[in-house]
């Protein structure tokens, strides 16, 4: 049998190694915790070294591309100007600028007044004619069918018309669905005293479609990729970072011609 004395000295013996286990258990908690912060250090570094890096690439690309010389705009047109093409101007001007347009397309709105006040000025006044060139992007869903609506007002000789009040009104129609975009030509081609019957007709007319598929591909093969796009005399223009640049690239064709 085993004494009293011989039980305790068991159980203390057996205490013993439990608290050895749990004592160990607890340093090692202990000595985690304490090492937590070194690795929370370690891992911030680690994220800040990254973020930095990613900051100093992002500069450097920023000051490169101030020193970056961007690609020049060149080529000519693939189509020349003919008698299909909508134009206003003399027709034996002595500079033709065809411009490749989206009707949707803001930055061709803005350059209407341009255009109009550099036919105005003294200089080029009654010396050029413009070319107006179907370029509906994709990006603009209602590009497509306002270039339709243009033609079909073509076809009853009020482009131009057409072509100032799609401007004007861009903000109007260009977040409508395609019906209710529809309905504001119509609504259009009735205030400028066409024929509505005819005109609805027309924009789905295969002739029309085509005839804007025309423009468009040309524009593809003189690789335009954006819009405005303009070319002076065939030559492609190298987009003007202003008014008096867009001018004087017309000045400039214009005594190359003396």
């Amino acid at each position: 049998m085993i004494s009293a004395m011989e039980h305790n000295a068991s159980n203390d013996a057996h205490m013993s190694r439990r608290e050895r286990r749990e004592t160990m258990r607890s340093q090692r908690g202990s000595n985690s915790l304490r090492q937590s912060p070194s690795r929370m250090l370690r891992r911030m570094l680690i994220w800040g070294g990254s973020l930095v890096a990613i900051g100093l690439i992002g500069w450097g690309m920023v000051e490169l591309s101030k020193n970056a010389q961007l690609p020049v705009e060149s080529g000519v047109l693939s189509v020349a100007v003919d008698a299909q093409d909508n134009m206003q101007g003399p027709a034996d001007a002595e500079v033709t600028l065809t411009e490749y347009s989206d009707f949707q397309c803001p930055a061709c709105a803005a350059f209407v007044p341009v255009i109009a006040k550099a036919f105005a000025e003294p200089e080029l006044k009654g010396k050029i004619r413009l070319a107006y060139r179907y370029f509906p992007l994709s990006i603009h869903p209602n590009a497509q069918l306002a270039s339709q609506a243009g033609q079909a007002a073509a076809l009853q000789g009020k482009f131009w018309e057409m072509h100032d009040v799609l401007f004007e009104k861009q903000d109007i129609w260009s977040p409508l669905s395609s019906k209710a975009a529809r309905d504001a030509f119509v609504g259009y081609a009735q205030q400028l005293g066409l024929d509505t019957g005819r005109f609805l007709s027309d924009i789905d007319n295969a002739a029309v479609k085509d005839r804007v598929k025309t423009d468009v591909d040309s524009g593809t093969a003189s690789d335009v990729n954006s819009t405005p796009s303009f070319f002076v005399n065939g030559v492609r223009m190298t987009h003007p970072q202003s008014y008096e640049e867009f001018k004087q690239n017309l000045i400039n064709a214009l005594d190359a011609n003396k």
